[in-house]
């Protein structure tokens, strides 16, 4: 909101340093507006209203956004060091963080294009909420220690998933003094990723694994059966090596009828069979009794 006073003094010049000197801004921050010129039985008046700033105008830009969106969080801005610093915070801030920061750089690129729009000083802007830019500045640093360490341990590559120019840039700073890994930026926006690769050892493969992905294990039970012949037995050494044996024909003993119904019975069944069927019998258990 603009703010404004008007001012009376014996000349025009005068009366405009009185107004700064009350509103507290110099010249170059204020608009003067002569009311009257004054003469030699008048004094001059002049109202200077104080021009709303880039940091003004932003916040009002984001808290009619937030607004707009339904949100009780509000903003405040901060000018440091020719920076503007956009802190977010209400009960409902997670709200504008987002997944994984999703709606916080949504809310950063706006900043960025009322910033162009303005054509003011201001070549950086910095939008915040809950500390979370340095939070997430913290995770990525320790994810990227972790993960050089992982590369040199399993000789390959390793390829994090798609990150936007603020979290690369932080991965790549974690790693810029690293003596054991260095790091390269490879794909197209927005899915462009980071691949850590290890110094001083010799790659397994050129191809990167991705974070999370667990390694073939040497010895699983998929490869032991895919060369099953290679392995060593207990008895009989290699499987190729063992020799087969036949085992004797069993044969069937013969039911009273004559006939030989294999795989029901044995000569020590007392077994009758009834005149109406036919075929082998059908056994049925009933409370652990066997009945035809």
């Amino acid at each position: 909101m603009e703010k404004s006073i008007e001012t009376q003094a014996s000349s025009v010049d005068l009366a405009v340093e009185k107004a700064l000197v009350e509103l507290g801004v110099s010249k170059d921050k204020v608009d003067v507006e002569i009311l009257q010129k004054g003469g030699l039985f008048s004094k001059a008046k002049v109202r200077v209203t104080v021009k709303d700033s880039t940091q003004d105008k932003m916040a009002e830009f984001f808290n009619g956004t937030l607004e707009r969106m339904g949100l009780v969080s509000r903003a405040t801005v901060e000018d440091k060091n020719g920076t503007l610093y956009v802190t977010i915070a209400g009960d409902d801030s997670g709200v504008a963080i987002g997944y994984r920061g999703e709606a916080l750089d949504a809310f950063q690129y706006l900043a960025l294009t009322f910033l162009n729009e303005q054509k003011c000083d201001f070549k950086k802007v910095v939008v915040d909420c809950e500390n979370y830019r340095e939070k997430r500045k913290e995770t990525l640093t320790a994810l990227a220690l972790r993960l050089a360490e992982k590369s040199v341990r399993l000789q390959r590559k390793i390829a994090l998933e798609p990150m936007n120019p603020f979290e690369r840039r932080i991965i790549h700073s974690a790693l810029a003094d690293s003596e054991i890994a260095t790091t390269e930026s490879e794909g197209e926006e927005p899915a462009r990723y980071i691949v850590i690769i290890p110094k001083g050892v010799e790659l397994k493969d050129q191809r990167p694994i991705k974070n999370g992905e667990r390694e073939p294990r040497k010895d699983s039970r998929k490869d032991g059966r895919r060369n099953g012949k290679d392995r060593d037995f207990k008895k009989g050494g290699r499987r190729d090596d063992r020799p087969r044996e036949r085992k004797p024909r069993v044969e069937e003993p013969e039911a009273p009828d004559g006939k030989v119904y294999r795989g029901y019975f044995t000569e020590q069944d007392d077994f009758v069979k009834p005149a109406t069927q036919s075929g082998p019998p059908k056994f049925k258990s009933f409370g652990g009794k066997k009945r035809f």
